[in-house]
């Protein structure tokens, strides 16, 4: 996930001009070098978008400030009323569809599919929590070739968890 955050924040820089990163340890569009394996190893990074008094947008990565996206891009966003995650794939129109994650779908394990562990959102009080059922949607165009589970709080050594994933092909 972190090559995906890092490559929008990449886009969003090229694109504006803006080359907002503080923390050069992690370069905009590198690859990740070690991933999880299936029913192996699992690695994981913790990643938090937050906003700061001035408007800007931060990335952290391992609660280190790797880049933000400034104020300035954002002229009507004040704050936010939602918040989003998951993964998605693009492929050109009469094409198979790649796979998403490790190219399983949704099982319960987590060495798996690719997963979300802990996900908070910072309530009215600015202080984090879980998100409550009323507040969130699946969305899943493709269920023939990728799968997406909301485990909520049930598998409590995950926190509120969902994972998703799958092996594409003609979707």
């Amino acid at each position: 996930m972190i090559h995906i955050l890092l490559l929008v924040m990449c886009l969003v820089a090229t694109i504006t001009g803006h080359r907002d990163h503080v923390d050069r340890s992690y370069i905009f569009g590198a690859r990740v070098s070690k991933t999880s394996t299936y029913g192996g190893e699992i690695m994981e990074v913790a990643l938090q978008i937050s906003k700061d008094n001035v408007g800007n947008w931060w990335l952290k990565v391992l609660n280190k400030d790797i880049g933000y996206f400034p104020a300035a891009l954002f002229s009507s966003l004040k704050g936010a009323d939602q918040v989003g995650f998951g993964g998605y794939t693009v492929t050109p129109a009469g094409t198979d569809s790649p796979t998403m994650g490790s190219g399983h779908k949704p099982d319960g394990d987590f060495t798996h599919a690719s997963y979300f562990r802990f996900v908070k959102h910072l309530n009215i009080v600015q202080e984090p929590d879980d998100p409550l059922p009323f507040m969130v949607e699946i969305d899943n165009d493709a269920p023939n070739c990728y799968g997406v589970t909301n485990y909520e709080g049930k598998k409590r050594h995950m926190g509120y968890s969902l994972q998703f994933g799958g092996p594409g092909g003609k979707c």
